[in-house]
């Protein structure tokens, strides 16, 4: 089942956002919440203490308040102080019953009835005493201490109460600190994630369009994938394939035209060359010194307008591998020997040398077509050298590919022309003045024929001059089996 997109790349892009941003609102949510917790146990944890501590100190000073009162009526005998005793004796219940009410401990909670019912049994005794004076009270000195001593411990057991409640929090806030930290992290973790996988949801559809218009520009007019995505990203990519057929319509048009024009010009240009040829032969009679230079001529311009036709069909034909490739043994130095002889008359002509250097061995290829490569090179150079110029051949191997440099002396590849140099048709700025306009399909026809072998022609960055480097792939077991 394929899965479904949203219907906009906008919706994807703000979709992925907001689940980008879940694990950090989540994130922040919940620290704000641990935070409220911890300030809420914070708040509890004080009021407790203040309620422990002042509970525990009230009744030291209750137990005491009730001793002096005590001690008061019995040395004074005065009724009214037997009420100030009771009303001490009130107080000192009532802060039992709320320190009774705290979360204390089970020891200290049992402890408080215990000294509640010492307390209350002290004082049915005081009130029901009516004695002489201090000596009679002074035997009550021992149970006031026994009391005293447990308020004391319960106002010790108090204080521990604080300081275990106060360890707590500290460990609470600790442990929440370890648990923001790791959940911080891991929602930047999973953030991450979700934006890795987002910018991989966003990126597909988009990489996959530019990589069909860099087919495209290419020349590239093979069947693409569709682009999955967004509808709106979908839709581009269907004009994009609507497009690349009507460019494939155009080019097969563009290669019929080419097609029919050569073959319509070759027939009545074979009749011209043959014409021609008549009369450099003086079938027709002798001519004279003058009609003899014109005849040069015209053979000259017929054999360059056939070249130009044939350089149509083969860079038509090229294009469309219509041409079987022959592999053959291929001696390169023997190539570019018979190629430097075929051309021999133009460069003695003006005064060109060829120099030489480097070895590579025989390599497997189709023989016309490399013939095509060198010689298109050679021409090239020739027509761009100065009179009396060196045009250089530099041939080297390396592990995997065999590589000989064609570099001439001339004007050199202007920095505009350098992406366009080798599309059919296409003359460059920088043109010898002294040679006529070339067909601009020699370095384009040079190129498609490397590539059929698995390899290239590029522009070298050496200056002065233009320098032009093929690339031939190259094994050293064919050298072996050659020589087996």
């Amino acid at each position: 089942m394929r899965p479904r997109w949203p219907r906009s790349f906008s919706a994807l892009l703000l979709g992925g956002f907001a689940l980008v941003m879940l694990p950090l609102l989540f994130g922040m949510g919940y620290a704000a919440y641990a935070q409220q917790e911890l300030a809420a146990r914070s708040r509890a944890a004080l009021a407790l203490t203040l309620q422990v501590t002042r509970g525990t100190r009230q009744l030291v000073d209750d137990l005491a308040g009730l001793q002096r009162a005590a001690g008061q009526y019995f040395v004074l005998q005065d009724p009214q102080l037997r009420g100030g005793m009771r009303d001490a004796q009130a107080a000192l219940q009532r802060n039992l019953q709320a320190l009774a009410a705290l979360p204390l401990g089970a020891d200290d909670a049992a402890r408080l009835p215990r000294l509640g019912r010492d307390e209350a049994a002290l004082y049915a005794r005081l009130d029901a005493a009516a004695g002489d004076g201090l000596q009679r009270f002074d035997r009550y000195a021992p149970d006031f201490d026994a009391l005293a001593d447990s308020a004391m411990q319960l106002e010790q057991a108090g204080n521990a109460l604080v300081e275990r409640r106060a360890v707590a929090l500290t460990r609470r806030a600790h442990a929440l600190r370890v648990i923001l930290l790791a959940q911080a992290a891991a929602a930047v973790l999973l953030s991450l994630l979700l934006a890795a996988l987002l910018s991989w949801l966003l990126g597909r559809p988009v990489r996959q369009i530019e990589l069909a218009i860099q087919r495209l520009g290419a020349g590239d007019l093979r069947p693409q994938p569709a682009v999955r995505g967004p509808s709106d990203l979908v839709l581009l990519g269907e004009q994009l394939d609507w497009l690349r057929l009507r460019l494939r319509d155009l080019d097969e048009q563009k290669q019929r035209f080419l097609r029919h024009v050569s073959h319509e010009l070759k027939t009545p240009l074979a009749s011209l060359r043959e014409g021609v040829a008549l009369l450099a032969d003086e079938v027709g009679g002798s001519l004279t010194e003058q009609q003899r230079e014109i005849t040069q001529i015209m053979q000259g311009n017929a054999r360059d307008l056939q070249q130009r036709i044939e350089n149509l069909i083969g860079y038509s034909r090229a294009q469309r591998r219509l041409d079987p490739l022959l592999e053959d043994r291929v001696d390169l130095a023997e190539l570019l020997d018979a190629i430097q002889r075929r051309n021999d008359l133009a460069l003695r002509a003006r005064h060109l040398r060829v120099e030489r250097s480097g070895t590579v061995p025989p390599l497997l290829g189709d023989r016309g077509k490399l013939d095509t490569v060198f010689e298109n090179l050679m021409i090239n150079a020739l027509r761009f050298s100065p009179d009396g110029g060196v045009i250089r051949v530099e041939l080297g191997v390396d592990d995997e590919w065999a590589r000989v440099r064609v570099r001439d002396q001339g004007p050199g590849v202007d920095e505009a022309d350098r992406a366009q140099l080798f599309e059919a048709f296409f003359q460059g700025r920088r043109q010898p003045a002294q040679a006529a306009p070339g067909s601009g399909l020699g370095l384009a026809i040079a190129r498609e024929f490397a590539r059929l072998h698995g390899g290239d022609v590029t522009l070298c960055d050496d200056a002065p001059g233009a320098c032009f480097e093929v690339r031939l792939p190259w094994r050293p077991e064919q050298t072996t089996q050659e020589a087996r």
